[in-house]
């Protein structure tokens, strides 16, 4: 119970310390949806050729708890079992743009699946963790996995910057990765 308080205690620094800047930093929930065989959601988002897992920026309109049905939601998926795995600070630097986003990895099971492919997705796949990792465009959110993946009992941490080099998208850890 102490290490939730702690955490919680954590989060609420973080984010009142990212209200100063709220203009700059964005909330971003990443979803990593486990079927019955432990394998992996990966999406291919439409005519491009970048894979990732589903998740959304937070709006004021929605909860986090609405924002996360929603987004199964839209794969025809209800879910059981979510929990908050990782809370990691991406930082980006493309195109001399530079930006800062928190980004909150939660864990789902599915309890009910009547697969649906949303506009803008192209394909949806289910792969072993291992093998989604390797079909995963972004480096930033393979290192996010391999974390939750490698801690199972633990909440991550950690940042991370991502930037393009030689037109490769590339990760940096800024900050070593830990537990809450």
């Amino acid at each position: 119970m102490s290490r939730t308080l702690s955490f919680l205690f954590f989060l609420s620094i973080v984010q009142m310390s990212f209200g100063q800047n709220d203009k700059q930093v964005s909330i971003f929930h990443r979803l990593l949806i486990y079927n019955t065989e432990d394998e992996l959601m990966v999406l291919k988002i439409e005519n491009t050729d970048y894979w990732v897992t589903p998740g959304l920026y937070q709006t004021e309109e929605q909860s986090i708890l609405q924002g996360l049905d929603s987004i199964a939601s839209t794969y025809g998926i209800s879910l059981e079992s979510v929990s908050l795995r990782g809370v990691f600070v991406l930082k980006r630097d493309i195109n001399s743009q530079r930006s800062t986003s928190l980004r909150h990895v939660y864990v789902a099971q599915v309890r009910e699946i009547n697969l649906t492919k949303p506009k803008g997705i192209e394909e949806i796949t289910w792969l072993t963790p291992k093998m989604a990792m390797k079909k995963i465009t972004f480096p930033h959110i393979v290192k996010m996995i391999e974390q939750i993946e490698a801690y199972p009992e633990h909440v991550r941490g950690g940042t991370l910057l991502q930037f393009r080099e030689n037109d490769a998208w590339q990760t940096k850890i800024l900050e070593e990765f830990y537990s809450f």
